[in-house]
């Protein structure tokens, strides 16, 4: 049976953060719902995208709380680090939502130009969180492994 890795269930906190920052995205951005107004009916694929991550945080938060190993911690590492991947990535679907340049639509996502919408930054918050949950899961696992060695 594997130890009691009691740092997975402290972990899974920024995972239930980063899915309530999604609800909140999900439930209020209408530029994400509608691509900026040109959507009428259902939602933008990015919205669904949004909607996985927002999935994936549930059911992470869920497996460190139930399952408090190293292996599930490292798991929680690794999907940290995947969507921080992903969310970066974005910026490279530019043409999609009408932007003609990477660095337009970066500057509209981490809020340095407005376009609109009825929230602001949480993009930001998103990324950082994913951020700040992958560099401090690699922290805590290099930090176990060297106690543990």
């Amino acid at each position: 049976m594997p130890q009691d890795f009691r740092a997975a269930a402290y972990y899974a906190l920024p995972f239930v953060l980063a899915f309530a920052l999604s609800i909140v995205m999900l439930l209020t951005d209408s530029n994400l719902k509608t691509d900026f107004g040109s959507i009428s009916s259902g939602y933008y694929s990015h919205w669904y995208v949004v909607l996985g991550t927002t999935i994936v945080d549930l059911l992470v938060a869920g497996m460190l709380l139930a399952s408090r190993t190293r292996a599930s911690f490292l798991a929680g590492v690794a999907i940290s680090g995947l969507l921080v991947v992903l969310f970066l990535a974005d910026i490279l679907t530019y043409s999609q939502v009408g932007f003609s340049s990477a660095t337009d639509f970066a500057n509209y996502l981490f809020g340095i130009t407005y376009y609109g919408g009825n929230v602001r930054y949480l993009y930001d918050a998103l990324l950082a969180v994913y951020i700040a949950t992958f560099v401090g899961g690699l922290a805590a696992l290099a930090k176990t492994h060297h106690s543990s060695a």
